[in-house]
């Protein structure tokens, strides 16, 4: 037995271990992936004035108002499923607590954690970043829905009603009552926050309104998401910036003047939810694994919690980073067992077979010296495969652009759904416009596709054209019944196609397989192509350039700009301003 022999049972074995080896690190990955985003840092925060609970990791931590940590409970405790939306104490020791996959909402008692469901909010209108707060009416609820850019009553055995008019609020966030009752909401999408007066008719209409975008906003940081009244009157509101930039600031506003300041945090904190806390509002810092307390009069920021409190968030962080390292890692070895596996199948391969190329399609060297004798002109017998796919192959190809054209169109569609129909409640808000962007780049995308509609059928008809000889000539039989002959001396070739001036007629198909009889080609067109010029792949692409087909090209120049005129049309009728 020899080396060689014998090594290729041990690559063979070698190759499989490497490949559950791969398996397991994909595994790997996905697992610590998964449980690094369940190891967040707070997000979410509520306070009374005596004591303190935010959302960690999967945990309510219970504090006294001078960050004491007291107690751990598990979100499970509270009945609900998954990470809570919205925390916020609305009497002494009553916490109403808020999810939204799926949309409900628990009234809590946190002495005992005896937490039992409120007003009916799975409604299938609520989907997004909903918050919920006692009406002034009793028994009712005020919820907003971000989704679907509305400010809802709820009222016991009623179903949702709207507090609004259509259009006043889009994709609204956090809500919360100033001192003299007024309502204000975080009107992410329209980019402010605003106060809404209560109308006759038991809905309510826009009172004070200030911009997120003032000189104290930083970066792109303009959408308002959380906000809590400090005990001067204040709003203190976190504004996030565009969804891809993942960072977020704290601002505070005066109900009549409007911006004041920007609060300095810590460099790379990400502020998601704020409190007020007596006269200082907290913070909390996702991204940091941190809560700030902020003084509500100088803004001096510190840290907020004792050691137990601060040594319990580190240990998240810890774990987080440690599952962010394994999932690295996990990478690292799927990319390393993957050059493994491969090294030892090539290994457990016979040298001679390891980097076999494909035989060439002809073999010009053993065509005969001249074309065989015949009466009038030979034509080539294609291969009757070939034969058979020439049939339905163009309509395929035409229906293989035309279900993803009507897969983008009906995606548009939906995606302007999304956004708002035109004019409506939400026109000229950042994330219409972005979702309208999307969808008018879908729907022009698609249409550019529609350009390689004259190219398929170009190919269609070079691969229709017959080849035939004389044995002096090369004849060409073209799509339409007409005929042309042409002087071997004035041809190119390679081993994929015959190239005449702007004409190219195809030799072989896909995996290079000949679109002719075994030996057609050869025998009838190998002595005829010895006057031809042997053409490298360089030399074929610089001869179908040199002699390119004007008319096409004139069309595709005018389909681009067909195609350019009509997304600035569209943007312009979807109120798109045009870059």
């Amino acid at each position: 037995m020899t080396a060689t022999t014998t090594k290729r049972p041990l690559a063979t074995g070698l190759s499989v271990l490497f490949l559950l080896l791969l398996l397991a690190s994909l595994g790997g990955r996905f697992w610590a992936t998964d449980r690094a985003a369940g190891k967040s840092g707070p997000t979410h925060i509520a306070a009374d004035g005596e004591q303190v609970v935010l959302f960690a990791a999967g945990d309510l931590l219970q504090l006294a108002g001078d960050g004491e940590l007291r107690a751990v409970i598990p979100f499970g405790r509270t009945g609900l499923a998954g990470d809570p939306i919205d925390l916020r104490f609305i009497a002494a020791g009553r916490l109403l607590v808020v999810t939204q996959q799926p949309a409900a909402a628990r009234l809590c008692q946190v002495t005992a954690w005896d937490c039992r469901p409120i007003a009916e909010v799975t409604t299938s209108r609520v989907e997004r970043q909903l918050k919920i707060l006692p009406a002034a009416e009793p028994g009712q609820w005020l919820l907003t829905d971000a989704r679907g850019d509305m400010l809802w009553r709820l009222a016991p055995g009623q179903p949702p009603r709207e507090a609004v008019p259509a259009g006043t609020l889009a994709g609204p966030n956090d809500l919360a009552y100033a001192a003299d009752g007024a309502l204000w909401v975080a009107d992410t999408d329209h980019r402010r926050i605003v106060e809404l007066v209560p109308d006759p008719a038991g809905g309510f209409t826009v009172g004070r309104e200030h911009s997120a975008l003032n000189e104290h906003t930083a970066g792109r940081a303009w959408f308002p998401m959380m906000l809590a009244r400090a005990p001067d009157g204040r709003w203190w509101v976190t504004q996030a910036a565009e969804f891809s930039e993942s960072r977020a600031e704290l601002m505070v506003y005066d109900p009549e003047q409007g911006a004041q300041a920007r609060v300095e945090l810590s460099a790379g904190a990400w502020p998601t939810d704020v409190a007020a806390l007596g006269d200082s509002i907290v913070v909390t810092d996702m991204d940091r694994h941190t809560v700030y307390r902020v003084a509500s009069d100088t803004q001096a920021v510190s840290r907020f919690g004792d050691e137990r409190l601060l040594a319990h968030l580190e240990g998240i962080r810890q774990q987080r980073e440690y599952y962010e390292q394994f999932s690295r890692g996990s990478l690292v070895g799927v990319v390393a067992c993957g050059i493994l596996m491969i090294g030892a199948a090539l290994l457990a391969t016979p040298g001679a077979k390891r980097w076999t190329r494909l035989p060439p399609p002809f073999d010009w060297a053993g065509a005969p010296a001249e074309v065989p004798h015949v009466a009038g002109v030979h034509w080539l017998k294609r291969d009757p495969a070939v034969e058979r796919s020439l049939k339905w192959a163009e309509r395929l190809g035409y229906l293989l652009f035309l279900l993803p054209a009507l897969g983008a169109l009906l995606l548009f569609l939906w995606i302007r759904a999304q956004a708002g129909a035109p004019g409506g409640a939400e026109a000229g808000s950042a994330m219409e416009a972005e979702l309208r962007e999307a969808g008018l780049t879908l729907l022009t995308c698609t249409a550019l596709l529609g350009l390689l509609l004259p190219l398929i059928r170009k190919s269609m008809r070079a691969l229709w054209t017959r080849l035939g000889t004389d044995g002096r000539r090369l004849y060409v039989r073209r799509y339409d019944g007409r005929e042309i002959a042409v002087d071997p001396a004035q041809l190119g070739y390679t081993d994929r196609m015959i190239l005449y001036r702007e004409h190219t007629w195809p030799l072989t198909g896909g995996k290079r397989k000949s679109v002719y009889e075994r030996g057609e080609v050869e025998t009838w067109l190998g002595p005829l192509l010895r006057q031809a010029r042997r053409l490298s792949v360089g030399e074929a692409l610089k001869h179908q350039w040199e002699h390119r087909d004007r008319r096409m090209l004139w069309w595709l120049a005018g389909g681009l700009l067909v195609a350019a005129l009509s997304i600035v049309a569209l943007k312009l009728a979807s109120g798109i301003p045009a870059a």
